[in-house]
C-alpha cells in the first residue's frame, strides 16, 4: 500500500517536472524566431547534464549517452519525414529554412527528461515487472511531451497539419510520440542486456 510519504514524493515529482516543462516550452516558444540562440541555450544545458553524469562514473552515464544519441538521431529522422511530407511546419525561420537549429538538442533533452521521471516513479512505486515499466513509459510519453508541445505550439513555433487537434496537438501526434519514446525504451532494454548494464528503468528481470 502506498504511503503518504510516497504520495507526496509522487505529487512533488509530477508538479516539479510539469512546471519545468512549461517553462522550457515557453522559452522555446517565445524565442523560436531566434532559433540559433535557443539552440545555444539548450546545448549548454545538455552539456551540463551529460558532464554531471560522466563525472559520476557509473553505468548511468552510458544510459544518458546512448539514450541521448539514439533519441536525437531518430528524432531528426522523424522531423525530416514530417516536414518533407508537410505534416507539420516550423515558423519564422530565416533563409527560408524549414528545420530549426534547436530540434536535435530538444529531442536529446527529451530523453533525459523522460528518463528521470520514469526512474523516480519506478523507485517511488517500486515497479519491477517489464509490462508495468512499458505501461509507465506509454503514460509518461503520452502526457509530458504533449504538454510541452502544446506550450510551444501556442507560442507560434510550429503548426501541425493533421486533424483532431487539442490546443494544436493532434491525436495522431500523441500516438506517434508514445510509440517513439516507448520504442527507445525497448532499444535501451536490449542494449543494456547486451552490454550487461544494470539500470532501474531498462534492466530486464
Amino acid at each position: 500500500m502506498e504511503s503518504k510519504t510516497d504520495q507526496r514524493r509522487l505529487i512533488h515529482l509530477i508538479s516539479r517536472n510539469t512546471i519545468k516543462l512549461i517553462l522550457a516550452g515557453a522559452i522555446i516558444g517565445i524565442f523560436h524566431q531566434y532559433d540559433h540562440l535557443v539552440a545555444g541555450f539548450l546545448m549548454i544545458y545538455l552539456i551540463y547534464t551529460l558532464a554531471r553524469k560522466i563525472k559520476d562514473n557509473d553505468d548511468e552515464k552510458w544510459i544518458y549517452l546512448i539514450g541521448v544519441s539514439l533519441t536525437s538521431i531518430l528524432g531528426v529522422a522523424c522531423e525530416n519525414w514530417g516536414i518533407s511530407n508537410q505534416y507539420w511546419s516550423y515558423h519564422n525561420l530565416d533563409n527560408n529554412r524549414e528545420f530549426p537549429y534547436w530540434l536535435p538538442i530538444a529531442w536529446a533533452l527529451a530523453f533525459t527528461y523522460i528518463y528521470r521521471i520514469e526512474k523516480e516513479i519506478i523507485l517511488i512505486k517500486n515497479i519491477q515487472s517489464i509490462p508495468s515499466k512499458i505501461l509507465l513509459a506509454l503514460i509518461i510519453s503520452m502526457i509530458f511531451p504533449t504538454i510541452g508541445e502544446m506550450v510551444v505550439i501556442n507560442f507560434g513555433a510550429w503548426t501541425y497539419h493533421w486533424p483532431l487537434q487539442f490546443l494544436g496537438v493532434p491525436l495522431l501526434a500523441v500516438i506517434l510520440l508514445m510509440i517513439f519514446h516507448t520504442g527507445i525504451n525497448f532499444m535501451l532494454m536490449a542494449i543494456c542486456k547486451q552490454l550487461k548494464i544494470k539500470d532501474v528503468v531498462f534492466t530486464l528481470k
